[in-house]
């Protein structure tokens, strides 16, 4: 992640919750988590982020006022160079290779996507999962049940209870994918197929997480041309946006 150019940024952090750099210092400074109820409570939860001087010491960084302001117009105007966009940053026309740059699309270019596969801008794990660079498998935290199952009629059903074991949330889009189904067998309610062409649907968490212990439900509808079943298949739990 660069900290150039801060000053053209309208907000900050993954949920776009601070709009102003000094809020930003502010907040490592107090060391506390936005939100105190999970992540504060998350094993998870980096001690660097709390306790950056070190274990027994008081929380956060400890600057004063005038050392917080000193910071902020370091980030905002001391490392700000108002042609550095301009000439580093890839525009639309830069990425658009089909129109622009058939020879690279030619080649397996994505239009939108750095040629690197790699994000823009952050290129953390969480901005490429937000970005759809990257998905995280989070199949070991969640416990999966078939709860129910209906072969009547002309469709197979199954009925799944997902429920979050770890003591840390699945956040993002939850993906459900099906590895290993029949080829004959079709997902009626899928999102989607994944670049390996199996078939998965997207969830959109309530609240946006599925918190420690929390559970839901989720209906698999299957197509049954020419009265195939679908037999044994693997269900993989992926977090992230995009198409994995």
């Amino acid at each position: 992640m660069t900290l150039r150019q801060l000053k053209d940024a309208r907000t900050f952090f993954h949920n776009g919750s601070f709009t102003d750099i000094r809020d930003v210092v502010s907040y490592f400074n107090d060391g506390v988590p936005q939100d105190r109820q999970f992540a504060g409570q998350a094993k998870s939860l980096e001690p660097r982020f709390t306790h950056p001087r070190g274990s027994g010491t008081p929380r956060g960084l400890g600057l004063r006022d005038d050392q917080i302001e000193a910071i902020a117009d370091f980030l905002e105007n001391g490392l700000y160079d108002p042609s550095f966009a301009q000439a580093f940053q890839p525009n639309e026309a830069d990425l658009n290779y089909s129109k622009n740059h058939p020879e690279l699309a030619a080649m397996g270019a994505i239009d939108g996507e750095m040629l690197s596969g790699r994000a823009v801008d952050n290129d953390d794990p969480l901005s490429r999962r937000d970005a759809g660079l990257e998905f995280l498998d989070v199949t070991p935290q969640v416990r999966v049940e078939r709860i129910e199952s209906d072969g009547t009629g002309s469709k197979t059903e199954d009925v799944y209870r997902l429920t979050n074991i770890s003591d840390t949330p699945v956040d993002t889009h939850l993906l459900i994918v099906l590895r290993g189904l029949p080829a004959r067998v079709r997902l009626a309610n899928a999102s989607g197929a994944t670049h390996r062409g199996e078939p998965y649907i997207r969830v959109f968490l309530r609240d946006g997480v599925l918190r420690p212990g929390e559970r839901m439900t989720q209906r698999l509808v299957f197509g049954d041309p020419g009265r195939a079943r679908p037999r044994a298949y693997k269900i993989e739990l992926l977090s992230g946006q995009g198409n994995p």
